[in-house]
């Protein structure tokens, strides 16, 4: 007797398998009694993925689920971490037998946690590599050419150069910059303005976080021979959303300006540092994007600097490697230089090259 019992299983074993790869589908049965017929493409996250020849992917919930068989080998990671592979067979509600090469291994459905078919690589390792990767700080960086105009201390069009490297994180973001204009009316030069600078930002919290920045200007036609802004303090994320954020800073601010003319004193002041940087991803042709610093002094806060910049981008082409952007930029000095307009306003229209 026993014997002939130690015969029977391995015999129905046969029977399930050899049923299973003769059938030219897998099967799927839910709780309601229905059967579906197709290809097991997948489960992960509680949910098991088919593709049927009648109604396409098809989206079940593992829990709906009382048998399920496979014609072909698929690997099964169980919630213990292990992985087992090969056809998969029902021998009664709730259980799968998985024909392994080192023979049959029995299991609960809902013990299965992730499959894949071979080919294909495990959902969980996916989902790991993904948050690696979100982890993984990554450069970006940008060179522009603008063809402006502005009105204000000079009427003329002209070009400027523009570049960008930022390396950022889930948790910080570094970024140098930099910019040339030089534009010319008649021939005479009336426009020469170099910039260079550097921030930086670190998040300790979801939303709150620390930043340091600095910026070097010289411009020949505003009598700036050297002018340093620098500042630190917090920043805020006021909105924090995949398509849409909104950043906010506050610190202290200390600036220095040397002049061009003979016998004009260098100045100095420490004031507020004030921020605001605006990003919306409005459609996926297009994102608008709006910066804002105001930079008032302690002693007299008359004496300040407002500097702005809006434009929207639209990329050229199916990818964003080249990038269009139109906007317009205002520069705000309440105490110029003699002869000078306290607005410089900017309209450009910028092709930029951008690459990781």
């Amino acid at each position: 007797m026993g014997k002939r019992v130690k015969l029977i299983k391995p015999l129905l074993s046969f029977i399930l398998f050899a049923a299973a790869v003769l059938s030219a589908a897998d099967v799927v049965e839910t709780r309601d009694g229905s059967r579906i017929t197709g290809t097991i493409t997948g489960i992960d996250n509680g949910v098991i993925t088919m593709t049927t020849p009648f109604a396409g992917d098809l989206k079940i919930r593992q829990t709906e689920v009382v048998r399920l068989e496979t014609a072909q080998p698929m690997f099964l990671r169980l919630n213990t971490g292990e992985v087992v592979s090969g056809p998969v067979a029902a021998p009664s509600s709730g259980e799968l037998a998985v024909n392994t090469t080192g023979g049959v291994r029995t299991t609960g459905l809902q013990a299965v946690q992730t499959s894949w078919r071979p080919g294909q690589t495990d959902p969980l390792e996916v989902a790991r590599q993904k948050e690696l990767d979100e982890l993984r700080r990554s450069w970006q960086y940008r060179v522009g050419l603008d063809i402006t105009g502005r009105d204000g201390n000079t009427r003329n069009f002209k070009n400027a150069l523009r570049f960008s490297a930022t390396l950022e994180g889930p948790t910080d973001r570094l970024r140098f910059y930099g910019s040339y204009l030089r534009g010319k009316d008649r021939g005479v030069t009336n426009e020469d303005e170099l910039i260079l600078g550097t921030n930086y930002t670190n998040f300790f919290s979801e939303r709150m976080g620390w930043y340091v920045r600095t910026e070097f200007e010289r411009d020949r036609f505003e009598d700036i021979d050297f002018r340093s802004t620098s500042g630190a303090g917090l920043t805020y994320r006021i909105i924090n959303q995949p398509r849409m954020s909104l950043e906010g800073n506050l610190g202290l601010s200390y600036r220095y300006e040397d002049y061009r003319t003979p016998g004009r004193e260098s100045d100095d002041d420490i004031g507020l540092d004030v921020g605001l940087k605006f990003n919306w991803r409005f459609a996926d042709w297009g994102r608008l994007s709006s910066t804002l610093a105001y930079t008032p002094a302690f002693d007299d806060f008359g004496d300040f600097l407002l500097k702005h910049d809006s434009g929207v981008e639209m990329p050229l082409g199916a990818s964003d490697f080249w990038v269009l952007r139109v906007g317009v930029a205002n520069d705000y000095n309440s105490r110029p230089s003699p002869g000078r307009k306290k607005l410089d306003t900017t309209y450009y229209l910028r092709l930029i090259l951008t690459w990781d």
